[in-house]
């Protein structure tokens, strides 16, 4: 938000980081009714989507409360398990693997794939954030690290779980699935004593998206205080909590939560994290605006 202050004046950079806020607001409040949709599916057929919302909305407001390192070190303690667990839902999926449904190789063409994925990139957007928070990062050193780990790991996980997928399940059927991994999950099963552990995967998965809203809701609260000049992060945590959980209910159903707004979000969301930052880089290296000063 300070680059776009330096390189485009006050007025400007506040307009641009408002539209950041505004995208990561939307992507929160999809990201949260996709899970209590989801939940609600497979989970709590029987509990309302306000009811469910407002108890993960307590959760992360209390992470929120509590600040940034808090939200780390609770990242730090669960994200081992959460990565165990990813490996062995892998590990113990092996038997559903069949190699031919990998075929044809690169599926429509290389053109579509490449397309495709420049279009989804959006799934990597959220490395932004360390932009955001990159005055508790203790320096460009070690943001760039976090950078390049984080991305590094996402890249892992997602090729890995759509490699997984793709084995898994026939094309024709894989359109339909609404949680693949959690299906995965349901179909492992390892004699009489090990199967149906997707109580387990729930439990793992729950965290992980308390984990992931609440770094996204917290920098929304960081957005929020720099753009309207608040000294007080606090006070404004409830207030935003409530506005993301009335715009997660706008939607009246999974259907409109997958096929409309969760899907526009992952074509076009590439467009709000991307093209500011490249677009600012380009203008402060011709006007060589560097450091709140013009060299």
């Amino acid at each position: 938000m300070e680059i776009y202050e330096i390189v485009y004046g006050k007025a400007v950079g506040k307009i641009l980081s408002f539209i950041l806020f505004a995208s990561i607001l939307a992507i929160v409040a999809a990201n949260s009714r996709e899970f209590v949709e989801i939940m609600k599916v497979y989970d709590l057929p029987q509990s309302p989507p306000s009811y469910l919302l407002i108890l993960l909305f307590s959760v992360i407001g209390v992470l929120a409360y509590w600040g940034l390192e808090t939200i780390a070190r609770f990242s730090k303690l669960m994200g081992f398990f959460l990565l165990l667990a990813y490996i062995s839902v892998l590990a113990l999926s092996l038997k559903l693997y069949e190699t031919h449904r990998l075929f044809p190789i690169l599926g429509y063409g290389l053109e579509t794939t490449i397309m495709t994925g420049i279009q989804r990139s959006s799934a990597y957007g959220e490395i932004i954030i360390i932009g955001v928070i990159i005055g508790s990062l203790h320096g460009i050193k070690h943001a760039k690290k976090a950078a390049y780990l984080s991305l590094a790991l996402s890249v892992s996980i997602i090729s890995t779980a759509l490699l997984a997928f793709t084995l898994a399940f026939p094309y024709f059927t894989g359109e339909e699935i609404t949680a693949p991994i959690y299906l995965m999950v349901t179909l492992i099963e390892y004699g009489e004593f090990i199967q149906r552990i997707e109580p387990i995967f729930f439990f793992l998965w729950n965290f992980s998206t308390v984990i992931s809203v609440a770094v996204l809701f917290y920098v929304l609260v960081i957005l929020y205080a720099f753009i309207f000049e608040l000294d007080d992060k606090r006070p404004i945590i409830i207030p935003l909590g409530i506005i993301v959980i009335f715009l997660a209910l706008i939607p009246q159903n999974i259907i409109q939560v997958k096929v409309g707004i969760v899907n526009m979000i992952r074509s076009y969301g590439w467009a709000f994290y991307f093209i500011p930052p490249v677009v600012t880089l380009v203008v402060a290296k011709i006007t060589k605006r560097y450091g709140g000063r013009t060299q």
